[in-house]
C-alpha cells in the first residue's frame, strides 16, 4: 500500500454509468448492511505477484467483476496497478489459493502513466484477465461509475471481517476528482480491495482502494485514498468488458 506524506489535502466525489458496469442516479452513497457484506467479501481475493528483476514477492487484492467472455472460461478482475507492476514492468500474477491453469493473470490492461503527474494515487488501476474460470462459489461484483459530488458511506471490501462503515472526507482546497478519500481502516497488502455502495438494494464496485495520505498538519491523521471508476478508468474498463465478451 503506497503512503503519501501531505501538509494539506482535501476531496470531492459522485456517480454516473451502463450494463454490467451500471449507471447511478443517487445522491449519497449507502454502506452494505452484514448479508451484503458477507456476500461481496467473498468476490475479493488476493493477488500474489512475483517480481522477477528482484525475486521479491508482493500481496495486494483485487475484485471479480460480474462479467465474463462468451464462453465463460475466464474471469475479469480490477486491482491497483502498484500492486502487479514494478520498475520492469508488469509481474508474473496469480489469484492465490488457485492452481496456475485456473488463476494466472494472463493479460493486463494498466492505467497510463504520464511523467509529468505528481500525484501516485490518481492513475493507480488495473483491469485483469484469468487464465481460467475462477470457481463459481466466488462472488462477481457489478461495477458503476462514480464522478465527483457524492457524499455518504461506503464499505471497503477485503478478506478480513471487518464490515464497519466508513465515511467519504470532504477536505478543504482537494483538487483530484479522480479520487475518494475516505476513513476505512486500512494496511499494508489491501491495496486493490473494492469500494462497495449499495444501489437499488445491490452492492456495486464504485471505487479501488490504493493507499493512504498522511495530514501532518491534523496530528498525523491517516486518511484513505480510493481511485473512483470513472473518465479514462471506466471507459477503458467498458470498452474492455465489450471486447471481452464479443470473444
Amino acid at each position: 500500500m503506497l503512503i503519501r506524506l501531505l501538509f494539506l489535502i482535501a476531496a470531492s466525489l459522485a456517480l454516473v454509468v451502463p450494463a454490467s458496469v451500471q449507471a447511478a442516479d443517487r445522491l449519497s452513497f449507502m454502506p452494505l448492511d452484514p448479508d451484503s457484506f458477507a456476500d461481496s467479501r467473498n468476490g475479493v481475493v488476493r493477488l500474489f505477484c512475483e517480481d522477477p528483476t528482484n525475486g521479491h514477492a508482493y500481496v495486494s487484492r483485487a475484485v471479480l467483476l460480474d462479467v465474463s467472455g462468451a464462453r465463460g472460461d475466464h474471469d475479469v478482475l480490477l486491482a491497483a496497478r502498484h500492486g502487479v507492476t514494478g520498475q520492469g514492468g508488469e509481474r508474473q500474477c496469480r489469484v492465490y489459493g488457485e492452481d496456475e491453469e485456473t488463476g494466472r493473470i494472463i493479460e493486463m490492461v494498466l492505467a497510463p502513466q504520464d511523467p509529468r503527474e505528481d500525484n501516485e494515487f490518481g492513475e493507480d488501476w488495473a483491469i485483469l484477465r484469468t487464465a481460467g474460470r475462477l470457481p463459481a462459489g466466488i462472488t462477481r461484483l457489478q461495477a458503476a461509475g462514480a464522478g465527483p459530488g457524492i457524499t455518504g458511506g461506503l464499505t471497503m471490501v477485503n478478506r478480513v471481517m471487518d464490515n464497519r462503515a466508513c465515511r467519504v472526507e470532504r477536505i478543504e482546497h482537494w483538487a483530484d476528482e479522480r479520487l475518494i478519500v475516505h476513513t476505512c481502516p486500512s494496511r499494508p497488502g489491501l491495496s486493490g480491495s473494492p469500494m462497495v455502495t449499495m444501489i437499488k438494494g445491490v452492492p456495486h464496485v464504485v471505487g479501488l482502494h490504493v493507499g493512504q495520505y498522511v495530514m501532518l498538519q491534523e496530528d498525523s491523521r491517516r486518511y484513505g485514498v480510493a481511485r473512483r471508476l470513472s473518465d479514462h478508468f471506466l471507459e477503458t474498463l467498458i470498452s474492455f468488458i465489450e471486447a471481452d465478451t464479443a470473444r
